[in-house]
Protein backbone atom coordinates (compact mmCIF):
# COMPACT_ATOMS: atom_id res chain seq x y z
CA UNK A 1 0.00 0.00 0.00
CA UNK A 2 1.41 3.36 -0.95
CA UNK A 3 1.74 6.21 1.59
CA UNK A 4 -0.76 8.12 -0.26
CA UNK A 5 -3.22 5.33 -0.35
CA UNK A 6 -2.39 4.73 3.53
CA UNK A 7 -2.90 8.80 4.35
CA UNK A 8 -6.68 8.29 2.28
CA UNK A 9 -7.83 5.50 4.51
CA UNK A 10 -6.18 7.05 7.59
CA UNK A 11 -8.37 9.81 6.84
CA UNK A 12 -11.66 8.07 5.93
CA UNK A 13 -11.24 6.32 9.47
CA UNK A 14 -10.70 9.46 10.97
CA UNK A 15 -13.99 11.14 9.93
CA UNK A 16 -16.12 8.28 9.99
CA UNK A 17 -14.80 7.46 13.94
CA UNK A 18 -15.69 11.02 14.70
CA UNK A 19 -19.21 11.12 12.94
CA UNK A 20 -19.93 7.84 14.24
CA UNK A 21 -19.69 9.34 18.27
CA UNK A 22 -21.51 12.66 17.51
CA UNK A 23 -24.37 10.44 16.45
CA UNK A 24 -23.45 8.06 19.19
CA UNK A 25 -23.47 10.51 22.08
CA UNK A 26 -26.61 12.57 20.80
CA UNK A 27 -28.12 9.19 20.55
CA UNK A 28 -27.52 8.51 24.10
CA UNK A 29 -29.02 11.92 25.12
CA UNK A 30 -32.07 10.04 24.81
CA UNK A 31 -31.04 6.99 27.37
CA UNK A 32 -34.00 6.67 29.69
CA UNK A 33 -34.02 2.49 30.91
CA UNK A 34 -30.28 2.26 30.38
CA UNK A 35 -27.14 4.87 30.35
CA UNK A 36 -26.00 2.43 27.14
CA UNK A 37 -29.39 1.91 25.79
CA UNK A 38 -31.47 4.24 23.58
CA UNK A 39 -34.49 4.16 21.67
CA UNK A 40 -32.93 6.70 19.08
CA UNK A 41 -29.64 5.24 17.82
CA UNK A 42 -28.37 6.82 14.25
CA UNK A 43 -24.83 5.07 14.55
CA UNK A 44 -26.81 2.03 12.96
CA UNK A 45 -27.44 3.30 9.93
CA UNK A 46 -24.17 5.27 9.31
CA UNK A 47 -22.14 1.95 9.91
CA UNK A 48 -24.45 -0.32 8.03
CA UNK A 49 -24.07 2.50 5.00
CA UNK A 50 -20.27 2.78 5.52
CA UNK A 51 -19.56 -0.79 5.31
CA UNK A 52 -21.78 -0.83 2.52
CA UNK A 53 -20.31 1.58 0.40
CA UNK A 54 -16.88 1.07 1.30
CA UNK A 55 -16.33 -2.74 2.17
CA UNK A 56 -15.20 -4.07 5.72
CA UNK A 57 -11.68 -2.52 5.49
CA UNK A 58 -13.25 0.42 7.63
CA UNK A 59 -14.57 -1.85 10.80
CA UNK A 60 -11.73 -0.78 12.52
CA UNK A 61 -12.91 2.95 12.51
CA UNK A 62 -16.72 1.89 14.06
CA UNK A 63 -15.13 -0.32 16.54
CA UNK A 64 -13.13 2.42 17.72
CA UNK A 65 -15.86 5.03 17.65
CA UNK A 66 -18.42 2.71 19.58
CA UNK A 67 -15.37 1.65 21.93
CA UNK A 68 -15.56 6.00 22.89
CA UNK A 69 -18.58 6.40 22.83
CA UNK A 70 -19.09 3.66 25.59
CA UNK A 71 -16.23 4.17 27.85
CA UNK A 72 -17.27 7.59 27.57
CA UNK A 73 -20.60 6.93 28.50
CA UNK A 74 -20.71 3.99 31.44
CA UNK A 75 -19.60 0.74 31.95
CA UNK A 76 -15.37 -0.71 31.98
CA UNK A 77 -12.86 -1.05 29.66
CA UNK A 78 -13.99 -4.63 28.84
CA UNK A 79 -17.96 -3.73 28.61
CA UNK A 80 -17.12 -1.14 26.06
CA UNK A 81 -15.18 -3.48 24.31
CA UNK A 82 -18.08 -6.02 24.36
CA UNK A 83 -20.30 -2.92 22.84
CA UNK A 84 -18.30 -1.91 20.62
CA UNK A 85 -17.60 -5.21 18.93
CA UNK A 86 -21.52 -6.18 19.14
CA UNK A 87 -22.20 -2.63 17.31
CA UNK A 88 -19.28 -3.34 14.55
CA UNK A 89 -20.06 -7.26 13.75
CA UNK A 90 -23.89 -6.07 13.81
CA UNK A 91 -22.97 -3.90 10.80
CA UNK A 92 -20.35 -6.56 9.37
CA UNK A 93 -23.63 -8.97 9.10
CA UNK A 94 -25.89 -6.40 8.00
CA UNK A 95 -23.39 -5.21 5.10
CA UNK A 96 -22.83 -8.82 4.01
CA UNK A 97 -26.76 -9.95 4.26
CA UNK A 98 -27.58 -6.87 1.99
CA UNK A 99 -24.89 -6.94 -0.31
CA UNK A 100 -25.82 -10.92 -0.53
CA UNK A 101 -29.50 -11.06 -1.36
CA UNK A 102 -30.64 -6.93 -1.82
CA UNK A 103 -28.55 -6.03 -4.17
CA UNK A 104 -26.51 -4.36 -2.30
CA UNK A 105 -26.53 -0.57 -2.83
CA UNK A 106 -29.36 -0.72 -5.23
CA UNK A 107 -31.52 -2.06 -2.45
CA UNK A 108 -34.11 0.22 -2.90
CA UNK A 109 -34.49 0.48 -6.33
CA UNK A 110 -36.93 -2.72 -6.45
CA UNK A 111 -39.81 -3.43 -3.59
CA UNK A 112 -38.51 -7.15 -3.01
CA UNK A 113 -35.19 -5.94 -2.09
CA UNK A 114 -36.46 -3.21 0.13
CA UNK A 115 -38.45 -5.68 2.16
CA UNK A 116 -35.14 -8.04 2.46
CA UNK A 117 -33.25 -5.00 3.93
CA UNK A 118 -35.82 -4.39 6.33
CA UNK A 119 -36.00 -7.58 7.46
CA UNK A 120 -32.20 -8.79 7.41
CA UNK A 121 -30.49 -5.62 7.75
CA UNK A 122 -33.21 -4.07 10.13
CA UNK A 123 -34.83 -6.81 12.35
CA UNK A 124 -32.23 -9.81 12.08
CA UNK A 125 -28.60 -7.88 12.22
CA UNK A 126 -29.69 -5.56 14.89
CA UNK A 127 -30.13 -8.44 17.19
CA UNK A 128 -26.31 -9.23 17.18
CA UNK A 129 -26.03 -5.40 18.58
CA UNK A 130 -28.26 -5.80 21.23
CA UNK A 131 -28.02 -9.70 22.41
CA UNK A 132 -23.57 -8.68 22.81
CA UNK A 133 -24.61 -5.51 24.41
CA UNK A 134 -26.64 -6.60 27.09
CA UNK A 135 -25.25 -9.36 27.85
CA UNK A 136 -21.48 -7.47 28.01
CA UNK A 137 -23.25 -5.19 30.53
CA UNK A 138 -24.69 -8.04 32.43
CA UNK A 139 -21.88 -9.83 33.14
CA UNK A 140 -19.76 -6.80 33.73
CA UNK A 141 -22.22 -5.76 36.61
CA UNK A 142 -23.45 -2.63 35.41
CA UNK A 143 -27.21 -3.80 34.50
CA UNK A 144 -29.01 -6.79 36.47
CA UNK A 145 -30.07 -9.95 34.96
CA UNK A 146 -33.83 -8.32 35.73
CA UNK A 147 -33.81 -5.46 33.50
CA UNK A 148 -32.38 -7.51 30.84
CA UNK A 149 -35.58 -7.66 28.61
CA UNK A 150 -36.59 -4.19 28.86
CA UNK A 151 -33.20 -2.92 27.84
CA UNK A 152 -32.85 -5.44 25.09
CA UNK A 153 -35.96 -4.31 23.63
CA UNK A 154 -34.94 -0.85 23.94
CA UNK A 155 -31.88 -1.33 22.42
CA UNK A 156 -32.92 -3.70 19.53
CA UNK A 157 -35.84 -1.10 18.62
CA UNK A 158 -33.39 2.03 18.54
CA UNK A 159 -30.94 -0.42 16.27
CA UNK A 160 -34.20 -1.38 13.95
CA UNK A 161 -34.79 2.55 13.99
CA UNK A 162 -31.29 3.69 12.59
CA UNK A 163 -31.15 0.64 10.23
CA UNK A 164 -34.79 1.64 8.64
CA UNK A 165 -34.54 5.12 8.65
CA UNK A 166 -31.10 6.74 8.53
CA UNK A 167 -29.22 3.93 6.13
CA UNK A 168 -31.82 4.31 3.33
CA UNK A 169 -31.24 7.97 3.37
CA UNK A 170 -27.61 7.72 3.47
CA UNK A 171 -27.37 5.09 0.84
CA UNK A 172 -29.68 6.56 -1.96
CA UNK A 173 -28.02 10.58 -1.57
CA UNK A 174 -24.55 8.95 -1.70
CA UNK A 175 -25.27 6.36 -5.08
CA UNK A 176 -27.17 9.84 -6.67
CA UNK A 177 -26.27 12.73 -5.24
CA UNK A 178 -26.90 15.09 -7.96
CA UNK A 179 -30.18 17.04 -8.08
CA UNK A 180 -32.31 17.20 -11.37
CA UNK A 181 -35.05 19.44 -10.79
CA UNK A 182 -36.32 21.79 -12.90
CA UNK A 183 -38.30 25.03 -11.50
CA UNK A 184 -41.71 23.32 -11.61
CA UNK A 185 -40.04 20.37 -9.76
CA UNK A 186 -38.55 22.36 -7.46
CA UNK A 187 -41.28 24.54 -6.11
CA UNK A 188 -42.55 21.23 -5.97
CA UNK A 189 -40.41 20.06 -3.89
CA UNK A 190 -40.51 23.15 -1.09
CA UNK A 191 -44.22 23.13 -1.06
CA UNK A 192 -43.78 19.59 -0.10
CA UNK A 193 -41.62 20.09 2.88
CA UNK A 194 -44.03 22.91 4.14
CA UNK A 195 -46.45 20.51 3.94
CA UNK A 196 -44.75 17.81 5.70
CA UNK A 197 -43.71 19.93 8.34
CA UNK A 198 -47.15 21.38 8.81
CA UNK A 199 -48.69 17.95 8.78
CA UNK A 200 -45.86 16.59 11.48
CA UNK A 201 -47.12 20.36 14.01
CA UNK A 202 -50.31 19.14 13.79
CA UNK A 203 -49.55 15.37 14.77
CA UNK A 204 -46.26 15.91 16.98
CA UNK A 205 -46.09 19.62 17.31
CA UNK A 206 -49.40 20.29 19.33
CA UNK A 207 -50.54 22.97 16.64
CA UNK A 208 -54.21 22.52 17.05
CA UNK A 209 -55.80 23.93 20.41
CA UNK A 210 -56.87 20.47 21.71
CA UNK A 211 -54.84 17.56 23.07
CA UNK A 212 -54.28 14.24 20.53
CA UNK A 213 -53.32 11.71 22.66
CA UNK A 214 -56.63 10.21 22.08
CA UNK A 215 -57.02 10.39 18.23
CA UNK A 216 -55.35 8.50 15.86
CA UNK A 217 -53.88 11.41 13.62
CA UNK A 218 -50.63 10.20 12.53
CA UNK A 219 -52.29 9.23 9.53
CA UNK A 220 -51.96 12.27 8.66
CA UNK A 221 -48.80 12.26 7.72
CA UNK A 222 -48.62 9.63 5.26
CA UNK A 223 -50.24 11.40 2.31
CA UNK A 224 -46.94 13.64 2.11
CA UNK A 225 -44.62 10.30 2.09
CA UNK A 226 -46.57 8.92 -0.93
CA UNK A 227 -46.67 12.20 -2.36
CA UNK A 228 -42.59 12.31 -2.46
CA UNK A 229 -42.27 8.89 -3.03
CA UNK A 230 -44.56 8.93 -6.77
CA UNK A 231 -43.21 12.26 -7.56
CA UNK A 232 -39.92 11.87 -6.50
CA UNK A 233 -38.84 8.56 -5.87
CA UNK A 234 -36.95 6.92 -3.17
CA UNK A 235 -34.34 9.29 -2.25
CA UNK A 236 -36.80 12.36 -1.78
CA UNK A 237 -39.38 9.78 0.22
CA UNK A 238 -36.27 8.58 2.22
CA UNK A 239 -35.46 11.97 3.17
CA UNK A 240 -39.09 13.00 3.87
CA UNK A 241 -39.14 9.89 6.36
CA UNK A 242 -35.87 11.49 8.32
CA UNK A 243 -37.94 15.14 8.64
CA UNK A 244 -40.41 13.41 9.86
CA UNK A 245 -38.77 11.13 12.54
CA UNK A 246 -36.81 14.31 13.21
CA UNK A 247 -40.01 16.12 14.52
CA UNK A 248 -42.15 13.54 15.44
CA UNK A 249 -38.66 12.72 18.27
CA UNK A 250 -38.63 16.09 19.45
CA UNK A 251 -42.54 16.35 19.64
CA UNK A 252 -42.81 13.22 21.45
CA UNK A 253 -40.66 14.14 24.20
CA UNK A 254 -42.31 17.80 24.97
CA UNK A 255 -45.30 15.21 25.43
CA UNK A 256 -47.20 15.79 22.04
CA UNK A 257 -48.62 13.68 19.70
CA UNK A 258 -50.39 10.40 19.41
CA UNK A 259 -47.72 7.73 20.87
CA UNK A 260 -47.37 10.10 24.03
CA UNK A 261 -47.50 7.51 27.19
CA UNK A 262 -46.31 7.34 30.54
CA UNK A 263 -42.87 7.01 30.34
CA UNK A 264 -40.55 8.71 27.37
CA UNK A 265 -38.51 5.33 27.05
CA UNK A 266 -42.28 3.81 26.10
CA UNK A 267 -43.12 6.59 24.18
CA UNK A 268 -40.49 6.52 22.15
CA UNK A 269 -40.54 2.73 21.35
CA UNK A 270 -44.20 3.34 20.14
CA UNK A 271 -42.85 6.29 17.78
CA UNK A 272 -40.17 4.25 16.32
CA UNK A 273 -42.39 1.38 15.70
CA UNK A 274 -44.36 3.49 13.77
CA UNK A 275 -42.07 5.41 11.72
CA UNK A 276 -40.25 2.50 10.87
CA UNK A 277 -43.09 0.07 9.26
CA UNK A 278 -44.06 3.45 7.18
CA UNK A 279 -40.37 3.85 6.28
CA UNK A 280 -40.38 0.74 4.82
CA UNK A 281 -44.13 0.97 3.48
CA UNK A 282 -42.81 4.37 2.07
CA UNK A 283 -39.16 2.95 0.73
CA UNK A 284 -41.50 0.34 -1.36
CA UNK A 285 -44.38 2.34 -2.81
CA UNK A 286 -41.13 4.37 -4.32
CA UNK A 287 -39.12 0.99 -5.50
CA UNK A 288 -42.86 0.36 -6.80
CA UNK A 289 -43.11 3.80 -9.02
CA UNK A 290 -39.72 3.86 -9.69
CA UNK A 291 -39.55 0.13 -11.55
CA UNK A 292 -42.82 1.33 -13.46
CA UNK A 293 -40.91 3.85 -15.00
CA UNK A 294 -38.11 2.02 -16.08
CA UNK A 295 -40.29 -0.68 -17.63
CA UNK A 296 -41.99 2.12 -19.66
CA UNK A 297 -38.22 3.75 -20.64
CA UNK A 298 -37.21 0.14 -21.47
CA UNK A 299 -40.13 -0.77 -22.97
CA UNK A 300 -39.75 1.92 -25.31
CA UNK A 301 -36.15 1.33 -26.01
CA UNK A 302 -36.76 -1.81 -27.12
CA UNK A 303 -40.12 -0.71 -29.33
CA UNK A 304 -37.34 1.67 -30.94
CA UNK A 305 -34.82 -0.97 -31.31
CA UNK A 306 -37.48 -3.39 -32.96
CA UNK A 307 -38.69 -0.74 -35.73
CA UNK A 308 -34.98 -0.19 -35.96
CA UNK A 309 -34.00 -3.78 -37.03
CA UNK A 310 -37.41 -4.18 -38.78
CA UNK A 311 -36.01 -1.34 -41.11
CA UNK A 312 -33.30 -2.64 -41.48
CA UNK A 313 -34.30 -6.36 -42.17
CA UNK A 314 -36.34 -4.59 -45.02
CA UNK A 315 -33.63 -3.23 -46.89
CA UNK A 316 -31.43 -6.43 -46.34
CA UNK A 317 -34.86 -8.74 -47.73
CA UNK A 318 -34.77 -6.25 -50.96
CA UNK A 319 -30.94 -7.17 -51.52
CA UNK A 320 -30.83 -10.43 -50.74
CA UNK A 321 -31.49 -13.56 -52.63
CA UNK A 322 -30.43 -16.68 -50.58
CA UNK A 323 -31.15 -15.85 -47.05
CA UNK A 324 -31.47 -12.99 -44.78
CA UNK A 325 -31.03 -12.54 -40.80
CA UNK A 326 -34.25 -10.79 -38.86
CA UNK A 327 -34.72 -9.93 -35.49
CA UNK A 328 -38.18 -11.24 -33.92
CA UNK A 329 -39.89 -9.48 -31.07
CA UNK A 330 -37.94 -11.66 -28.61
CA UNK A 331 -34.91 -9.97 -29.83
CA UNK A 332 -34.03 -14.11 -31.46
CA UNK A 333 -32.05 -13.68 -35.11
CA UNK A 334 -33.79 -15.42 -37.39
CA UNK A 335 -32.94 -17.24 -41.08
CA UNK A 336 -35.21 -16.33 -43.44
CA UNK A 337 -35.50 -17.56 -47.40
CA UNK A 338 -36.35 -14.51 -49.27
CA UNK A 339 -39.59 -16.38 -50.84
CA UNK A 340 -41.08 -15.27 -47.68
CA UNK A 341 -43.50 -12.61 -48.68
CA UNK A 342 -44.40 -10.86 -45.74
CA UNK A 343 -41.42 -10.83 -43.13
CA UNK A 344 -42.81 -11.87 -40.07
CA UNK A 345 -44.52 -14.58 -40.16
CA UNK A 346 -46.43 -17.11 -42.50
CA UNK A 347 -49.40 -19.73 -41.90
CA UNK A 348 -47.56 -21.72 -38.87
CA UNK A 349 -50.67 -23.75 -39.02
CA UNK A 350 -49.85 -25.25 -42.12
CA UNK A 351 -46.75 -26.89 -40.98
CA UNK A 352 -48.30 -28.81 -38.26
CA UNK A 353 -48.21 -32.87 -38.52
CA UNK A 354 -46.49 -32.02 -42.07
CA UNK A 355 -42.98 -33.96 -41.74
CA UNK A 356 -40.48 -31.96 -43.40
CA UNK A 357 -37.11 -31.42 -45.07
CA UNK A 358 -35.20 -28.35 -44.68
CA UNK A 359 -32.30 -27.87 -47.13
CA UNK A 360 -29.45 -25.80 -44.98
CA UNK A 361 -27.45 -23.15 -46.33
CA UNK A 362 -23.93 -24.59 -46.81
CA UNK A 363 -22.13 -21.36 -45.90
CA UNK A 364 -24.12 -21.71 -42.39
CA UNK A 365 -23.07 -24.93 -41.92
CA UNK A 366 -19.11 -24.06 -42.40
CA UNK A 367 -19.84 -21.01 -39.91
CA UNK A 368 -21.40 -23.79 -37.31
CA UNK A 369 -18.16 -25.57 -37.74
CA UNK A 370 -16.01 -22.15 -37.11
CA UNK A 371 -17.38 -20.14 -34.49
CA UNK A 372 -19.78 -22.70 -32.70
CA UNK A 373 -22.96 -20.92 -33.69
CA UNK A 374 -25.52 -23.70 -32.96
CA UNK A 375 -29.06 -23.31 -35.05
CA UNK A 376 -32.37 -24.82 -33.26
CA UNK A 377 -34.48 -26.58 -35.54
CA UNK A 378 -38.06 -26.94 -35.30
CA UNK A 379 -38.69 -30.33 -33.66
CA UNK A 380 -41.05 -31.13 -37.06
CA UNK A 381 -37.83 -29.97 -39.37
CA UNK A 382 -34.82 -32.13 -40.25
CA UNK A 383 -31.49 -30.97 -41.27
CA UNK A 384 -30.42 -32.53 -44.62
CA UNK A 385 -28.10 -31.87 -47.64
CA UNK A 386 -26.11 -28.69 -48.51
CA UNK A 387 -28.59 -27.14 -49.97
CA UNK A 388 -28.42 -23.13 -50.60
CA UNK A 389 -31.14 -21.85 -49.36
CA UNK A 390 -33.55 -22.43 -46.68
CA UNK A 391 -36.63 -24.11 -48.52
CA UNK A 392 -38.91 -26.75 -46.74
CA UNK A 393 -40.48 -29.74 -48.96
CA UNK A 394 -43.35 -31.77 -48.15
CA UNK A 395 -43.89 -35.10 -48.86
CA UNK A 396 -45.85 -34.15 -52.09
CA UNK A 397 -42.98 -31.68 -53.49
CA UNK A 398 -43.93 -28.58 -52.85
CA UNK A 399 -42.17 -25.81 -51.68
CA UNK A 400 -42.81 -23.38 -48.43
CA UNK A 401 -40.70 -20.85 -46.65
CA UNK A 402 -39.45 -21.57 -43.12
CA UNK A 403 -37.46 -20.13 -40.16
CA UNK A 404 -34.22 -21.43 -37.93
CA UNK A 405 -33.40 -19.81 -34.51
CA UNK A 406 -30.37 -19.25 -34.32
CA UNK A 407 -28.36 -19.09 -30.80
CA UNK A 408 -24.62 -17.85 -30.74
CA UNK A 409 -21.63 -16.93 -28.07
CA UNK A 410 -21.33 -13.53 -27.39
CA UNK A 411 -17.78 -13.76 -29.26
CA UNK A 412 -19.01 -15.18 -32.45
CA UNK A 413 -21.70 -12.39 -32.87
CA UNK A 414 -19.42 -10.19 -34.65
CA UNK A 415 -18.28 -12.91 -37.06
CA UNK A 416 -21.85 -14.07 -37.45
CA UNK A 417 -22.73 -9.98 -38.13
CA UNK A 418 -19.74 -9.89 -40.44
CA UNK A 419 -21.19 -13.03 -42.16
CA UNK A 420 -24.60 -11.46 -42.59
CA UNK A 421 -23.36 -8.41 -44.18
CA UNK A 422 -20.90 -10.22 -46.26
CA UNK A 423 -23.79 -11.96 -47.87
CA UNK A 424 -25.78 -8.62 -48.18
CA UNK A 425 -22.73 -7.16 -50.04
CA UNK A 426 -22.08 -9.85 -52.27
CA UNK A 427 -25.77 -10.52 -53.31
CA UNK A 428 -25.53 -6.27 -54.39
CA UNK A 429 -22.86 -6.51 -55.98
CA UNK A 430 -23.86 -9.25 -58.06
CA UNK A 431 -27.48 -7.31 -58.39
CA UNK A 432 -25.66 -4.34 -59.58
CA UNK A 433 -23.52 -5.90 -62.29
CA UNK A 434 -26.35 -7.69 -63.76
CA UNK A 435 -27.63 -4.54 -64.12
CA UNK A 436 -25.14 -2.72 -65.72
CA UNK A 437 -25.01 -5.91 -67.93
CA UNK A 438 -28.75 -5.59 -69.03
CA UNK A 439 -28.14 -1.95 -69.68
CA UNK A 440 -24.89 -2.57 -71.71
CA UNK A 441 -27.23 -4.84 -73.70
CA UNK A 442 -29.88 -2.32 -73.93
CA UNK A 443 -27.39 0.41 -75.23
CA UNK A 444 -25.68 -2.00 -77.60
CA UNK A 445 -28.84 -2.82 -78.75
CA UNK A 446 -30.29 0.67 -79.42
CA UNK A 447 -26.92 1.65 -81.17
CA UNK A 448 -27.15 -1.39 -83.54
CA UNK A 449 -30.95 -0.69 -84.58
CA UNK A 450 -29.94 3.21 -85.59
CA UNK A 451 -27.11 1.97 -87.45
CA UNK A 452 -29.44 -0.69 -89.35
CA UNK A 453 -32.45 2.21 -90.01
CA UNK A 454 -30.18 4.80 -91.09
CA UNK A 455 -27.81 3.26 -93.72
CA UNK A 456 -30.41 2.02 -95.96
CA UNK A 457 -32.12 5.10 -95.07
CA UNK A 458 -29.19 7.03 -96.48
CA UNK A 459 -29.09 4.98 -99.31
CA UNK A 460 -32.42 6.16 -100.44
CA UNK A 461 -32.55 8.88 -99.70
CA UNK A 462 -29.42 9.87 -101.67
CA UNK A 463 -31.01 8.01 -105.12
CA UNK A 464 -33.99 10.03 -104.36
CA UNK A 465 -31.74 13.14 -104.66
CA UNK A 466 -30.26 12.54 -107.50
CA UNK A 467 -33.34 11.82 -109.45
CA UNK A 468 -34.80 15.01 -108.41
CA UNK A 469 -31.83 16.55 -109.67
CA UNK A 470 -32.58 15.07 -112.97
CA UNK A 471 -36.37 15.40 -113.11
CA UNK A 472 -36.77 19.24 -113.72
CA UNK A 473 -38.88 19.80 -116.30
CA UNK A 474 -41.96 17.47 -114.63
CA UNK A 475 -42.52 19.58 -111.64
CA UNK A 476 -45.47 16.91 -110.19
CA UNK A 477 -42.53 14.16 -110.50
CA UNK A 478 -40.21 16.49 -108.31
CA UNK A 479 -42.34 17.77 -105.82
CA UNK A 480 -43.18 13.97 -104.77
CA UNK A 481 -39.76 13.72 -104.98
CA UNK A 482 -39.29 16.68 -102.82
CA UNK A 483 -41.88 15.06 -100.59
CA UNK A 484 -40.42 11.65 -99.92
CA UNK A 485 -36.52 12.92 -99.15
CA UNK A 486 -38.65 14.92 -95.88
CA UNK A 487 -40.35 12.15 -95.25
CA UNK A 488 -36.91 10.17 -95.19
CA UNK A 489 -35.33 13.01 -93.07
CA UNK A 490 -37.89 13.22 -90.28
CA UNK A 491 -37.38 9.49 -89.83
CA UNK A 492 -33.85 10.15 -89.49
CA UNK A 493 -34.34 12.69 -86.75
CA UNK A 494 -37.01 10.20 -84.69
CA UNK A 495 -33.82 7.47 -84.59
CA UNK A 496 -31.76 9.98 -84.03
CA UNK A 497 -34.08 11.23 -80.73
CA UNK A 498 -34.79 7.70 -80.05
CA UNK A 499 -30.89 7.36 -79.50
CA UNK A 500 -30.77 10.28 -77.47
CA UNK A 501 -33.10 9.41 -74.90
CA UNK A 502 -31.86 5.63 -74.56
CA UNK A 503 -28.79 7.46 -73.88
CA UNK A 504 -29.78 9.85 -71.07
CA UNK A 505 -31.78 6.99 -69.20
CA UNK A 506 -28.75 4.47 -69.64
CA UNK A 507 -26.42 7.10 -67.52
CA UNK A 508 -29.86 8.13 -65.24
CA UNK A 509 -29.69 4.38 -64.23
CA UNK A 510 -26.31 3.65 -64.08
CA UNK A 511 -23.68 6.88 -64.16
CA UNK A 512 -20.52 5.44 -63.52
CA UNK A 513 -20.57 2.56 -66.47
CA UNK A 514 -17.81 4.28 -69.59
CA UNK A 515 -18.95 4.07 -73.00
CA UNK A 516 -22.60 4.22 -72.35
CA UNK A 517 -23.23 8.03 -72.94
CA UNK A 518 -22.42 8.47 -76.92
CA UNK A 519 -23.76 5.62 -77.98
CA UNK A 520 -24.60 5.20 -81.72
CA UNK A 521 -23.95 9.08 -82.21
CA UNK A 522 -21.91 9.64 -85.66
CA UNK A 523 -21.39 12.85 -86.84
CA UNK A 524 -24.46 13.19 -89.38
CA UNK A 525 -27.21 12.94 -86.81
CA UNK A 526 -28.64 16.29 -86.28
CA UNK A 527 -28.73 17.99 -82.92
Amino acid sequence: MTLSRLSENLAVGAALTLVYLVAGKLGLMLAFVHASATAVWPPTGIALVALLMLGPRVWPAIFLGAFIVNITTAGSVATSIGIAAGNTLEGVVGAYLVRRFAHGPQAFNRARDVFTFAVLAGLLSTMVSATVGVASLSLGGFSSWGDSGSVWWTWWLGDVAGGLIVAPVLVLWVTNPRVRWGLSQGLEAALLLLLLVVASQVVFGGLLPIQVQDYPLDFLCIPMLVWAAYRFGPREAASAIVVLSALAVWGTLRGLGPFVRDTPNESLLLLQTFMGATSVLALAFAAVVSERQRAIEQRQLTEDALRESQGRARVLLESASEGIVIVNQRGRMIFVNTRVEAMFGYPRKELLGQPLEILVPERMRDLHAQYRVGYALDPRVRPMGQGRDLTGRRKDGTEFPVEISLSFTEAARPLFMAFVADITLRKQAEKAAHRAEALHSVALLANAAAHEINNPLTAVMGHLQLLADEIRANSSARLRLVQALEAGDRIRQIVARMQRITSLHIAAQAPNLPGMLDIGKSSDDPD
